[in-house]
C-alpha cells in the first residue's frame, strides 16, 4: 500500500469540497445551509492537511492495528502533523485556533441552531478559515483557489443582519445553554491569548459587516465615513485596523502574474514593477502597500493591481527613466564614498 496516498487527489478533493461550501454557502434557500457548510468546510482542511502531507512524503495512515483495516489519520493527527509545513508568515497557533472553533460548532450544531446571531459567528470565522486555506495552498501548492471561483461569502439577507457584537455582549449577560456560554468562552479566551502572544488574530476570526446605519449606532466597523445630521459641514470619518493579511494579500509575484495571465493589457518585468513602486512612492502609500515586519517583505492591495493595469506606456517610459537615474545617482554615491575610504 503506499503509505503516502496522491496528494495531487487528495488536493483536488479538498478544492472541490471547499468550492462546494461555498456553492451551498451562497444559496440561502437550502436548508440546514450552515450546518453543511461548515461539514463541507473541515473536511477540506482534512484533506488538504492530508495532501501537504502526502507531497512531503509523511504516511497519512496511522499505523496498522492486527486484525483491524488500515486507517487514515484523524484531523486532529493530520493538523499536528502538517502544521511544521506552513508557510512561514502564517502563524499556525491561529489557523488551528480556528478550525478548533469551526470543529466545535461542528460537533455541537445540535445546541446552536435556534440562536440568532450565530450565523453571523460563523460567518467570521468561516470567511477567514476560507483565506487561510487559500493562503496556505497557494505558497504550497502553487495554486490560486480564487482564480477558480469566487471564495468571498455573501452574508446577505431580506432582514437586517445581527450583529456579531452586540450578541456576544447579549449573551454574555444572560442566561443561555452550556454549550453556547462555552462557545463564547472559546472565541473570547482564544482571541486574548494571541493578542498576548502578539499573533495576528486576523488568521483567528475576523468579522465583515457591511450595511448602512445612523452614525449614534455605530458599534464595530473597519472603516465608517458620515455626515453628523446635526452639523452638515462635518464629515465623520472612523477608521480601525483592518487584518493586512487580506486587504494587501498580494506580493510580487502575485501583481506580476496577473498581469501576465492578461487579466490587463499591461505586461511587467519584476524592473518595471519596481521601477513603478519606486516612482509613484508605493512603499509608503498604505492604500497599495503594507510592510510585513516579521517576514521584511511588502504585500500588496488589488488596488494596485487597478492602479498598474491603468498606467499608459507613457507613464511605464517616466517610471523607468527616473528610477535609472536614481540607480545612477545612488551608485555614484556609493563608489564617491569607497574613493573616499580608500584615499
Amino acid at each position: 500500500m503506499n503509505q503516502f496516498g496522491s496528494y495531487k487527489a487528495l488536493l483536488n478533493n479538498s478544492v472541490s469540497a471547499i468550492l462546494a461550501a461555498v456553492e451551498i454557502y451562497n444559496k440561502p434557500r437550502i436548508s440546514y445551509r450552515n450546518e453543511c457548510f461548515v461539514v463541507l468546510l473541515i473536511n477540506s482542511w482534512e484533506l488538504m492537511l492530508k495532501a501537504i502531507l502526502s507531497k512531503n512524503k509523511v504516511s497519512i495512515y496511522e499505523p496498522k492495528k492486527r486484525y483491524q483495516p488500515q486507517r487514515t489519520l484523524s484531523l486532529w493527527q493530520a493538523v499536528e502533523s502538517s502544521k511544521s509545513y506552513f508557510p512561514q508568515e502564517i502563524s499556525d497557533i491561529a489557523v488551528i485556533a480556528n478550525i478548533n472553533s469551526l470543529v466545535d460548532y461542528r460537533d455541537n450544531v445540535i445546541h446552536f441552531y435556534n440562536e440568532k446571531g450565530f450565523e453571523t459567528l460563523i460567518y467570521g470565522l468561516a470567511q477567514t478559515s476560507i483565506v487561510n486555506f487559500r493562503d496556505i495552498v497557494k505558497e504550497i501548492f502553487d495554486m490560486d483557489i480564487a482564480k477558480e471561483v469566487n471564495i468571498n461569502l455573501l452574508p446577505l439577507s431580506f432582514s437586517a443582519p445581527p450583529d456579531p457584537i452586540k450578541f456576544i455582549g447579549e449573551a454574555n449577560s444572560s442566561p443561555q445553554k452550556p454549550a453556547i456560554t462555552e462557545f463564547l468562552k472559546l472565541i473570547s479566551e482564544t482571541t486574548k491569548t494571541l493578542e498576548a502572544e502578539d499573533i495576528d488574530t486576523g488568521r483567528f476570526l475576523t468579522v465583515f459587516k457591511v450595511n448602512l446605519q445612523s452614525t449614534k449606532k455605530i458599534q464595530s466597523a473597519d472603516i465608517i465615513a458620515g455626515v453628523n445630521v446635526e452639523n452638515p459641514n462635518g464629515l465623520i470619518l472612523i477608521t480601525k485596523k483592518v487584518d493586512p493579511n487580506i486587504s494587501h494579500p498580494n506580493y510580487r509575484k502575485d501583481i506580476l502574474e496577473r498581469l501576465e495571465q492578461g487579466e490587463s493589457n499591461t505586461k511587467l518585468t519584476t524592473y518595471t514593477f519596481d521601477a513603478i513602486i519606486w516612482h509613484y512612492k508605493i512603499k509608503v502609500d498604505d492604500t497599495y502597500s503594507w510592510h510585513n515586519s516579521k517576514t521584511h517583505t511588502y504585500q500588496y492591495s488589488n488596488s494596485l493591481f487597478e492602479f498598474i493595469s491603468n498606467l499608459t506606456n507613457q507613464n511605464i517610459n517616466l517610471c523607468l527613466r527616473s528610477y535609472k537615474e536614481h540607480q545612477t545617482k545612488t551608485r555614484k554615491k556609493k563608489q564617491k564614498k569607497v574613493k573616499v575610504l580608500t584615499f
